[in-house]
């Protein structure tokens, strides 16, 4: 089974002149190899793809994979700040949460030390996340955003 992608901005024309959506097949395998792109530094992905147990890509198209991954990323910039912001509050919540619901006591030093490492794998999972959605066209910037100096739409 895959995921599909409705492209935007592709003006095929179908039979009768009505325009028809390029669709993009995602299937699990590839959409975990973009996330590992996204999510894990580039040159550490080739040698997580056989761990993985994903099929390895030819140097080509691992480059091409590569490239993709930074204009993915390239269009989660204007939030950065946000991210920012919003990551070590979520983290810090659900690093309190994991503790408690454990019931494992920690000193303060230990619970910072969670927090930060899981604020780290927070903030990669929801910038690649971002990022492929982006990238689906499945959210967009709202018209007239501005981000600091960029105006967006």
């Amino acid at each position: 089974m895959g995921f599909f992608n409705r492209n935007k901005g592709k003006d095929d024309e179908g039979e009768f002149g009505e325009e028809e959506p390029q669709v993009d097949i995602f299937t699990p395998q590839m959409l975990v190899k973009r996330l590992l792109w996204d999510i894990v530094p580039c040159p550490d992905v080739p040698g997580m793809i056989p761990l993985m147990k994903l099929t390895p890509d030819s140097p080509d198209v691992s480059e091409m994979e590569h490239r993709a991954s930074h204009e993915r990323l390239n269009e989660v910039r204007p939030v950065k700040e946000m991210l920012d912001l919003l990551v070590p509050l979520v983290s810090g919540i659900t690093a309190s949460a994991m503790l408690v619901n454990s019931g494992i006591s920690a000193d303060e030093e230990t619970a910072v030390a969670l927090q930060r490492h899981h604020s780290s794998v927070l903030r990669a999972g929801v910038v690649a996340i971002l990022a492929n959605l982006f990238d689906m066209g499945i959210i967009t910037y709202a018209e007239g955003v501005q981000f600091g100096e960029q105006l967006l739409g």
